[in-house]
């Protein structure tokens, strides 16, 4: 079987080698701590499980859903943003994914050309790059200063190009947990909005914050930056 250049290009994802590796040596007796996939460590509550079960005992499991989400999911979706960033969604701003991953993937697959540049501060989620690669894209990785773990405007505006496209930003970011101030996502979001770049926001964590650390998301400033923002949560 030949597999296609998109597959070839791609690189296999570090985090679930890491993670059989954490399970096998779990299953030899070991005693392992595995962070390498973001699973949680507790079981699904029951009220979710007792609400799925009903729902399948009522019949509404047994035809085919929107492959956007079911209206009733997406509008509860848009109520929760709203509430947490006085915001106007609606259902129709909402898409429900099979996980964050799928979103970022499909986002991907919408948004880049053959060639259109995406770019991704590292440290970072190392999926990022491979999605950008399936889409044709090129992903182009953003570090920061010396002994930084965040990337500031002027950076990114060095490794813009007119081919940039859209800048995946992520805080608090995967791997090294570091938030970004309103006052860097400000600085950052402007700039974004004069190169009208896309920002996807991936807030995934956004409500892992600890020790008084205050969290803000891209959704939470100026109306130009969210017109040029898309969230990714879960």
């Amino acid at each position: 079987m030949k597999l296609s250049h998109r597959v070839l290009n791609i690189t296999p994802p570090a985090t679930l080698a890491l993670s059989a590796k954490a399970k096998e040596m779990q299953a030899a007796g070991i005693d392992v701590l595995n962070l390498t996939i973001g699973e949680p460590d507790f079981n699904t509550p029951t009220h979710i499980r007792q609400a799925t079960i009903k729902a399948i005992e009522a019949g509404q499991a047994d035809s085919y859903t929107a492959a956007t989400g079911i209206l009733p999911l997406r509008q509860a979706v848009a109520e929760f943003t709203n509430h947490q960033h006085h915001t106007a969604f609606t259902a129709a701003n909402v898409v429900v994914t099979t996980g964050g991953k799928f979103a970022l993937y499909a986002l991907s697959q919408a948004l880049l050309e053959a060639g259109d540049e995406a770019l991704i501060p590292v440290p970072g989620w190392v999926s990022y790059s491979e999605q950008v690669k399936l889409a044709g894209g090129q992903p182009v990785l953003v570090p920061p200063a010396s002994g930084q773990l965040k990337v500031t405007p002027a950076e990114l505006d060095a490794a813009w190009t007119p081919k940039s496209k859209v800048l995946i930003l992520n805080s608090p970011t995967n791997p090294t947990g570091e938030v970004y101030t309103k006052a860097e996502l400000q600085a950052i979001g402007d700039w974004a909005v004069a190169k009208d770049l896309l920002i996807i926001a991936d807030d995934m964590y956004g409500a892992l914050v600890y020790n008084g650390t205050p969290f803000t998301s891209l959704l939470d400033l100026s109306p130009a930056i969210q017109a040029h923002t898309i969230l990714v949560s879960g």
